[in-house]
């Protein structure tokens, strides 16, 4: 059963199509093998949202964005994206045979771009786009503008401009509960623009709703020390995110306006949740012991789920029985940068097999 169709009373479609799917979703929940163990957590798992089909949770929201375009008719998408949600639009565009426009901020990765390439979206980079939150927030009303014109709407993936659409990123709550046969205690979820966070907690709240579940998960958002738009409100008892310093190395977590920031502080406070602040170098690390430890390859961005999560354990904040959740957003493939770092520790070394001492192999 394709991911729509199985949560369709959830999400707002009013009709499904087997081309509305790539087959996203339904993704892994991997039992940490190491790391958890190690610092002594037991229970720890991770959300493998890089196994979507284009390497993101992305997936969930095109999909579901891109079928509410079939419905309404629409035959063009104007997006905006710093490299996932472009890929996604782009896949899932191509599939309904929908031409997909994509302006980008100036610092989206050239392999992004490739991707997006490669589903045959028209890309523009935007000069000034993801520099300032003055200069973004006149782009974002200047491309919803011209979607307007084009008789289209701008898909930005956030609750802020495309809220229908977000809403199939809710349904990494609706599986979390059933891979684990209850409620995790806490979740920790990268935080850049704050969409997927609040997504997840929309999620719960609708299993709540329909009495599936009475206790609720703690939600802790986690984001680079460098884009610290939610976790300083959270501590300072601020109601509403801030915008003071985006320049995090890491890819897609640097959100230069408050699109959905507040909306996840709310959700945070909502359930009795926490912020995290982690350094670039600490979500490098902890992108490194996912890959050579847990075999799970992700970019940066996915692992800063397991550094908030080591930090966290190192502040006593995560007790020992406790049930917990890392949400990995994206595939490794998405930064090479990051991975070849990882890969040049390590050396490939010429051998002749005739002189090869058997006690190389020995642990």
């Amino acid at each position: 059963m394709i991911l729509l169709e199985k949560y369709l009373d959830y999400l707002p479609l009013e009709s499904i199509s087997s081309t509305d799917s790539l087959g996203e979703g339904h993704t892994p929940l991997v039992e940490s093998s190491s790391i958890g163990k190690e610092v002594g957590i037991p229970h720890l798992f991770f959300k493998s949202e890089h196994m979507n089909p284009t390497g993101s949770f992305k997936d969930r929201f095109a999909a579901v964005e891109v079928a509410l375009m079939r419905e309404a008719g629409i035959k063009t998408c104007i997006a905006t994206s710093s490299g996932n949600t472009g890929s996604a639009l782009a896949a899932y565009s191509a599939r309904r045979n929908i031409k997909c426009y994509i302006f980008l901020n100036e610092i989206t990765p050239i392999n992004k771009l490739t991707q997006m390439l490669v589903y045959g979206a028209k890309l523009f980079r935007v000069e000034g786009f993801g520099v300032s939150e003055e200069k973004s927030r006149f782009i974002f009303q200047r491309l919803h503008d011209l979607a307007r014109e084009a008789e289209t709407r701008l898909v930005v993936s956030a609750y802020e401009y495309s809220s229908a659409g977000m809403e199939g990123v809710k349904t990494i709550a609706y599986e979390l509960f059933e891979q684990l046969k209850g409620v995790p205690d806490l979740v920790f979820v990268p935080v850049g623009g704050g969409g997927l966070l609040t997504a997840i907690w929309r999620g719960f709240l609708d299993l709540k709703a329909q009495n599936v579940i009475s206790t609720m998960p703690r939600i802790i958002a986690v984001q680079p020390r460098l884009n610290d738009t939610l976790v300083t409100p959270f501590f300072n008892g601020s109601a509403r995110a801030q915008v003071v310093n985006t320049t995090t190395a890491v890819s897609g977590l640097a959100v230069q306006i408050d699109i959905d920031a507040t909306r996840a502080l709310c959700a945070v406070r909502e359930s009795k949740g926490l912020g995290v602040l982690v350094s670039d170098k600490a979500s490098l690390a902890a992108q490194e012991e996912l890959s050579v430890r847990e075999g799970l390859y992700v970019e940066p961005a996915g692992a800063v789920s397991v550094a908030g999560f080591l930090e966290a354990v190192a502040q006593n904040q995560v007790k020992p029985h406790e049930r917990v959740v890392c949400i990995l957003s994206g595939h490794g493939f998405k930064d090479p940068a990051s991975a070849n770092l990882i890969a040049s520790k390590s050396e490939v070394d010429a051998i002749d097999l005739s002189q090869l001492d058997p006690g190389l192999f020995e642990c």
